[in-house]
């Protein structure tokens, strides 16, 4: 839908400045490219986890882990692993949102 849009962490770890200006863009905003700069300065994984206690409390360690995309992976069990894998096939292969994951990629067991 055109008032929807999804981008994810993958994405924005591969690419901040393009995101922030996705994001721009889909919320009408003309920002120049020094703004776009100084936002993804501001806004990647480790300026925020540094500002985390003060913006986020007790919870911002917790929020905040590693920031590398895969870690999940070191969390989850294999049965969960495979438990997802099928969830993921089964709600969201061949749709237009499990490509844009690039499950296969990032996520798959």
């Amino acid at each position: 839908e055109e008032n929807i849009m999804i981008i994810t962490y993958e994405e924005m770890k591969e690419n901040l400045p393009g995101g922030v200006q996705q994001i721009a863009e889909f919320l009408e905003f003309s920002l120049p490219e020094e703004k776009i700069q100084s936002i993804a300065e501001n806004t990647t994984f480790e300026s925020m986890s540094k500002k985390s206690q003060e913006t986020h409390g007790r919870f911002g360690p917790i929020i905040f882990r590693k920031g590398t995309v895969g870690d999940w992976k070191n969390l989850f069990t294999e049965a969960q692993s495979q438990e997802m894998d099928a969830k993921f096939e089964q709600c969201l292969a061949g749709t237009k949102l499990g490509a844009r994951l690039k499950y296969d990629k990032y996520c798959k067991y």
